[in-house]
């Protein structure tokens, strides 16, 4: 049974997805989500992005001890295939410094979506769009209205603009990365918003 708001660290949930990748039509991958996987195991995964962008072990630690923060892995086929998570921007921390300029009502019940990353042989099939869904889940689970984030140019803008967010300002040459990022906010509750 798929658990999409497990109550601690440590849980998984499973979920068999049909991909139609081009070496094996009508495979069946089985996806699992992981809440306890070591940090030393899951570096691979800042190595997708431009050294100016990439944290270091002590840095993911803590991103990880910050208070509120959660993190989501997923496994297909019992491989380390994606990674995602996120602070709570009333959370005492110097990750979100652009995002601190937010008045304090809209700071309450939000929170940042840091990192939504599939390793390259997983990308381009769909599993980007399973794992945000399933963040998106965990984050209106614990309470939050609305996700900002900054999402890289090409599949992650796609992937952000798919589920509804609004692009709010442009990142050219986000950290010297020689990227135009793109920050964006995500409605999680329309109702509370009004």
């Amino acid at each position: 049974m798929l658990d999409l708001f497990p109550g601690n660290r440590g849980e998984q949930a499973a979920l068999p997805y049909f991909t139609n990748p081009p070496e094996s039509r009508d495979a069946l991958a089985v996806i699992k989500f992981d809440y306890s996987v070591p940090l030393e195991k899951t570096m691979e995964f800042e190595t997708v992005y431009h050294p100016n962008l990439q944290l270091d072990l002590s840095e993911k630690r803590e991103v990880w001890n910050t208070p509120g923060a959660f993190f989501v892995w997923m496994l297909v086929d019992g491989e380390l295939a994606g990674e995602s998570y996120g602070i709570p921007l009333a959370s005492p921390t110097d990750f979100l410094d652009d995002l601190l300029v937010l008045p304090a009502r809209e700071k309450e019940n939000a929170v940042c979506c840091y990192s939504n990353t599939i390793l390259p042989p997983f990308q381009k099939k769909g599993y980007g769009a399973i794992l945000k869904a399933h963040w998106l889940g965990l984050a209106a689970g614990k309470g939050f209205d609305v996700v900002y984030g900054h999402a890289r140019p090409g599949g992650s803008q796609a992937l952000n603009a798919k589920f509804g967010a609004v692009f709010l300002e442009d990142l050219p040459n986000w950290f010297g990365s020689g990227e135009d990022y793109r920050k964006y906010r995500l409605v999680l509750d329309a109702d509370s918003m009004s």
